[in-house]
């Protein structure tokens, strides 16, 4: 499979991955072939891009770290915490518990398998989604530097919800297609204020969860905000979350920018580790991501071109790869799948991004 960006589909592309609304339903699943009237669908709606299948790539499986239906229904619960804040009613908090304990067994019953995290949102639901997946990488980075079974459920809750104070920001200004004024940055910043005052009413919660929302900002030696803290004056939890916040939000799709690929975001976190974020939590959610996910497709040191079909958990940049290209751009007769760890001096030199697979006739096969 391979995301595609909207502008990028063509009738007749087959769906690999759900595309969910901003309720958690799904609008269109796995297998649907698309037509003209699908795609000017989808781009009434806002969704940013589709997983699609690629016929040099079949049989390849993605692990679910979460259900698809856990997923749904988390997006849904945390929709209806956001729309009953909006609406000036309290949220259904032990909804929100009940939701971020299946997160928690799911998540650490697979622990072993590296992020994926390949869920299609439309621009209206990114927020949604967005919390859910902070609140699956700040599990995840949680269990890699040992907290216990109560710190872990203060984190995740406090990691879905760290967005909540964005039900006071015009959607607008969230939703803009392009750089934000000076006057609009000041308003978004002020959501960690909002979050704050929201999750400190009575709803029997841990302050500490409310300094998740209020200080996911912050950073390591005062560049953030709200209040610019620095170092051990930025609780534990809102670090994790942060460093999960920023990782989601560049590997995922935005209305004035396509996904950074994993390779490339792991790189960015760790060049601003020490600076902006802790060095062991980096390290911790870095270890849990699969730089090349499955289906990716990458060109070897060696010239050739492949899809990964497998990642070594041990050695994230070492997965298996299904050869496809030889050097020459030449299509391989017999599909040969090599696991990198067992090879000396072959390496991934690049990852493809879409436009460049199409010039190769790789997303119609014609490789």
């Amino acid at each position: 499979m391979q995301r595609i960006r909207l502008e990028e589909l063509k009738p007749g592309m087959v769906v690999a991955k759900p595309i969910y609304d901003q309720d958690g339903r799904v609008l269109l699943n796995r297998g649907v072939v698309l037509r003209e009237s699908l795609i000017d669908r989808l781009k009434e709606i806002g969704c940013p891009a589709v997983y699609i299948e690629v016929p040099l790539a079949e049989g390849i499986v993605l692990p679910d770290l979460v259900k698809e239906e856990t997923r749904a229904r988390s997006i849904c619960q945390v929709r209806k915490a956001f729309d009953d804040v909006q609406a000036g009613r309290p949220f259904d908090i032990e909804a929100i518990r009940d939701t971020v304990i299946n997160i928690i067994d799911e998540v650490l019953a697979n622990a072993r398998i590296l992020v994926n995290l390949t869920d299609i949102r439309t621009y209206d639901s990114y927020t949604f989604g967005h919390c859910v997946n902070v609140c699956v990488l700040s599990i995840l980075t949680g269990h890699k530097l040992q907290l216990n079974e109560l710190e872990m459920r203060d984190l995740a809750v406090g990691a879905i919800l760290h967005d909540i104070g964005k039900v006071r920001i015009p959607k607008e200004i969230l939703q803009k297609p392009g750089p934000l004024t000076e006057a609009e940055f000041d308003l978004v910043k002020k959501h960690t204020v909002h979050g704050f005052e929201i999750l400190r009413q009575d709803y029997d919660l841990s302050i500490l969860i409310a300094h998740i929302a209020y200080q996911h900002h912050e950073r390591l030696q005062g560049q953030g905000y709200p209040r610019g803290l620095k170092d051990a004056q930025i609780h534990r939890y809102a670090q994790i979350v942060a460093v999960a916040d920023s990782f989601d939000a560049m590997t995922s799709e935005r209305v004035y920018r396509g996904a950074i690929p994993p390779v490339k975001a792991v790189a960015t976190l760790r060049e601003m580790s020490g600076e902006f974020f802790a060095p062991d939590v980096v390290e911790g959610l870095v270890s849990t991501i699969a730089i090349y996910p499955i289906g990716s497709w990458v060109r070897l040191t060696s010239g050739h071109i492949g899809v990964v079909v497998d990642v070594n958990n041990k050695h994230p940049n070492l997965p298996v790869v299904r050869l496809v290209l030889n050097p020459r751009g030449e299509r391989i007769g017999t599909l040969t799948e090599v696991d990198l760890i067992t090879v000396n001096d072959l390496f991934i030199d690049s990852v493809f991004l879409p436009e460049e697979m199409e010039a190769l006739g790789l997303l119609n096969g014609q490789g």
